[in-house]
């Protein structure tokens, strides 16, 4: 790729110069007292001194780029650019004999008094020397404006790329996490299935039925990181209704969810992994029946996740004590991924007995929704 060019164009050079050469004349007529006849005749005819270095920058960019100031080697450059100087004072000096003779032609004047070409009488040495030297200055400065804006361009360009690289890292390993949760879970279902079907094969069929409507609704978004938390109830339910067949009755699940949190974003295979957790870890020893409660609340930016269970409670009170398993073990490493340091999940043990898990998210909307004003709803509870 070119690198692109942004040294001053003709047009700009050009007015610079006129400026250059206006601000001169005004100065010197001021400091002398001169008066004139043909304010537009002097002023071109002063401003022939400066015409030849209008057609002389372009050349002098080149030159104090191929032999920059202020890099390393700058005194051997600075030698070439002055051996320079002189032919290219001298060719200013020769254009400017030219521009005044035409403008001289142009009013039918005297053009400049001057017998000879070389050599150049020494006010015109020190006239053309300054203006060279200011020319090789301006140079300078702008190649250095011009490395300073281009290093800025890739310092920005690199960061760009280094967060796109980070942003693609991180949905690679969001990924490897999700495939690592989906072969457990259903490799959890089969080996239930597989123990259902001796004593009860049509229960087992059905099971079988229902474990294809979880994995059509857990393919249904593809691999995408997020998906809308009422997508995620529907999963988690299709799930539920999985084990039902296997607990023959004796499992009640309940869902409390504020209506306002259906189109609020959350990590996909959230809630399938704790609910799953619960029944096996946390309504282990019971006979009877046990009951699980998903809730979703907001509270102030923030969405709440519990899922509560009325088992016999985890051996340590303490999430970082407990030995977790491959579906907790795979959320709590995409959270940390996805949201790190704004999020928490904590697992405790509850006085009346049971476990609860509470998972607190940054509170995100679905992009095709739009945020609903905070106010008090009252949970709207659904049971299977």
């Amino acid at each position: 790729m070119r690198k692109p060019n942004h040294y001053p164009g003709h047009t700009t050079l050009f007015v610079v110069w006129q400026l250059l050469a206006v601000v001169s004349y005004v100065r010197y007529a001021i400091e002398a007292g001169a008066t004139t006849n043909n304010l537009v005749r002097d002023l071109l005819d002063w401003s022939t001194c400066y015409y030849p270095w209008f057609l002389l920058t372009p050349l002098l960019f080149r030159l104090e780029r191929r032999f920059p100031l202020g890099e390393a080697g700058w005194a051997k450059n600075l030698i070439v650019l002055a051996t320079i100087s002189l032919p290219m004072s001298w060719l200013a000096y020769a254009t400017t004999i030219v521009f005044d003779s035409g403008v001289s032609f142009a009013f039918h004047r005297s053009p400049l008094a001057t017998d000879k070409l070389w050599p150049m009488p020494l006010r015109e040495v020190v006239l053309e020397q300054a203006l060279y030297w200011t020319t090789v200055g301006a140079a300078c400065v702008i190649r250095k404006l011009i490395e300073l804006r281009e290093k800025e361009r890739l310092a920005a360009q690199l960061a760009l790329e280094k967060l796109e690289i980070e942003a693609s890292l991180r949905r690679s390993e969001l990924e490897m996490l999700r495939m690592r949760l989906n072969p457990h879970f259903l490799f959890n279902s089969l080996q239930n299935i597989s123990a259902l079907a001796r004593r009860d094969p049509d229960a087992a069929s059905q099971m079988l039925a229902r474990l294809g409507d979880v994995l059509r609704a857990a393919l249904r978004k593809g691999g995408e990181a997020q998906t809308t938390l009422a997508a995620e109830i529907a999963l988690t339910k299709a799930y539920i209704a999985v084990e039902q067949i296997r607990f023959a009755g004796r499992l009640s699940v309940l869902f409390e969810i504020e209506p306002e949190l259906e189109s609020a974003e959350v990590p996909g295979f959230l809630l399938q992994p704790l609910v799953e957790n619960a029944m096996t870890h946390g309504l282990r020893g019971i006979e009877l029946g046990g009951t699980i409660w998903v809730r979703g609340i907001r509270e102030n930016s923030s969405l709440v996740l519990t899922v509560r269970d009325n088992g016999s409670g985890p051996s340590a009170e303490s999430i970082a004590n407990l030995e977790m398993g491959i579906g907790l073990g795979s959320t709590c490493e995409r959270l940390d991924r996805m949201y790190p340091g704004h999020h928490s999940l904590s697992l405790q043990r509850l006085p009346e007995g049971g476990t609860e898990v509470r998972i607190v998210l940054p509170l995100e909307w679905d992009s095709d929704s739009k945020e609903k004003p905070p106010h008090e709803l009252s949970p709207v509870t659904h049971r299977r």
